[in-house]
């Protein structure tokens, strides 16, 4: 049956919308919007404008039944095995869930940690973490800022000695504490930091281990690299690490915002959850937004997404997004090991509007490479200073979101908009076909970014990557290609650490791998 239901729709793709005059006539249907606009409480998750017919989405709603997609969410809900490979539940939703005794549990580790810190007189955090262990809580730290209640949280995940040493060098050694953030504590980019923060405590002369907290699921492993037992977090290891963001994780957030402010955003999780629980199909807003995902990528070859919130707080969401989906999906076999049929995760990138428009917009409107746009907008703005201008904040909002508004009608009609005042100089006098439009989007719109929205915001969009995960029948919730970098790594780092040839490596990083060693062995240059 499902192969019966994936040939129609290859054979329906020839009958999308491709231009803006035929997005037109779908879009004056006075019920695609009752078909294809969804509601969790304020927010709106507006699909109009995909390209997408009635019948296809009847098709499309058969495929996710086919697929089996919603009894999969419900098993994961369950806390059933969802991840094969590594035989293991996905308990991040328990997390958000007030009835299981995990959630309240992480709060409340974390808040009495929090009331230690205090006692301490910190100012001042170092969250080091990579992935999974940094996007998420960086993220969200800078998206609310204006909730901000405790010490300054500062984020540090590259390698490069850069990034902690310019964090470190504005810093207090005194009055800063650090967070150390890894699954499973044995993370490269995240142990060499740690190694740094604990020799700049030391040449401050101050005790790393009053002021330096390990947030792992593998504890013991935590303690061998000499952290005492009360200054550890653990998380389960069914919580994956890009969807850890509430778990103890998200504790650099929690000092930030407080725990009440962290409740808030587990309850807007929770509420996505009960919407899945609660709604059917045709009704159930991340479900239809995987299912478009599906049908750009898979059958309409549409291999990139971009993502732009009109909110600059939410600057790095869209590097959240990318992560989750493309560490999730981005797989050429399935969870049976089978080669899948046809691509599966888009390429997400993203920049916040209205500083894409002036970045990639142009190919986003007139490339032949056709890339669907996620918008995403809340309509009334947040200021951390009350004393600005409420008339003039108020102007520049509506102007940000009116500029969202025109970017996804012009995507998807072109140059058919009604009224000769909407043609461009640039456009008047040539062919429609300069801009043709038919290129989709979707819209999502909220009343007002808060601990509670952004928690929804996060949960939508992991069920998002794990429903599309379930449509291309993938483990959304391992990662095994990044095992074999990391294990050549290893394997280059232990030859360098011995001195040793490197006569495996191809020409080019010989190359290099010498001059690394020679310039190691020679004079040292002085900065």
């Amino acid at each position: 049956m499902t192969s019966t239901i994936a040939e129609k729709l290859k054979f329906s793709v020839d009958s999308a919308p491709a231009d803006g005059l035929a997005m037109a006539r779908l879009l004056a249907d006075g019920d695609r919007e009752s078909r294809l606009r969804f509601a969790i409480e304020d927010m709106t998750i507006d699909l109009t404008r995909q390209k997408v017919t009635d019948d296809h989405l009847h098709l499309l709603l058969q495929y996710a039944d086919d697929k089996q997609v919603m009894e999969k969410c419900h098993a994961m809900l369950d806390g059933e095995t969802v991840n094969p490979s590594e035989q293991r539940p996905a308990l991040h939703a328990h997390l958000r869930d007030p009835s299981q005794p995990m959630a309240q549990a992480s709060v409340d580790a974390m808040a009495g940690h929090i009331d230690q810190l205090m006692e301490m007189g910190i100012t001042d955090v170092v969250s080091i973490g990579i992935g999974g262990s940094d996007l998420g809580p960086a993220m969200a730290v800078a998206a609310l800022s204006p909730y901000h209640q405790g010490p300054d949280i500062h984020f540090v995940s590259n390698l490069d000695p850069a990034h902690i040493g310019d964090c470190l060098a504005g810093l207090n050694p005194a009055t800063t504490a650090v967070l150390v953030i890894s699954k499973s504590f044995s993370t490269m980019e995240t142990m060499a930091n740690m190694h740094m923060a604990k020799r700049w405590f030391a040449d401050h002369e101050q005790n790393a281990s009053d002021r330096m907290l390990a947030i792992t699921s593998m504890p013991d492993k935590a303690m061998d690299a000499g952290f005492d037992k009360d200054m550890i977090l653990r998380f389960d290891a069914a919580i994956g690490g890009r969807y850890s963001i509430w778990s103890v994780v998200g504790f650099g957030l929690m000092l930030a915002i407080g725990p009440s402010g962290f409740r808030a955003m587990l309850a807007g999780g929770h509420a996505v959850d009960e919407h899945i629980l609660s709604v059917p199909n045709h009704q159930n807003a991340p479900l239809n937004m995987a299912l478009m995902r599906y049908w750009n990528t898979t059958m309409l070859g549409h291999t990139t997404e971009s993502l732009c919130p009109y909110d600059q707080r939410l600057a790095r969401f869209s590097a959240w997004v990318q992560q989750l989906e493309m560490e999730s999906n981005g797989k050429s076999v399935n969870a049976m090991g089978e080669p899948v049929d046809g691509h599966t995760a888009p390429i997400v990138f993203g920049e916040p509007g209205s500083n894409a428009q002036h970045s990639y917009f142009q190919h986003l409107h007139q490339s032949p490479i056709i890339t669907p746009i996620t918008f995403m907008a809340p309509l009334r703005p947040l200021m951390a200073d009350a004393n600005m201008a409420a008339d003039l904040v108020a102007d520049h909002h509506d102007a940000l979101v009116i500029q969202m508004l025109a970017q996804a009608d012009t995507l998807a009609l072109g140059s058919q908009i009604e009224g000769n005042h909407a043609q461009d100089n640039h456009v008047q006098g040539k062919k429609d076909a300069t801009f043709r439009g038919g290129r989709p989007s979707s819209l999502i719109t909220w009343l007002q970014v808060s601990p509670y929205t952004l928690g929804r915001l996060f949960a939508l969009f992991e069920y998002v990557t794990t429903m599309s995960g379930s449509l291309w029948g993938l483990n959304s919730f391992d990662q095994p290609g990044i095992e074999l970098g990391k294990k050549r790594a290893r394997t280059y780092q232990d030859i360098y650490n011995m001195d040793g040839e490197s006569k495996n490596m191809g020409t080019s990083s010989r190359h290099i791998f010498k001059q690394l060693q020679d310039l190691r062995s020679g004079p040292q240059i002085k900065s």
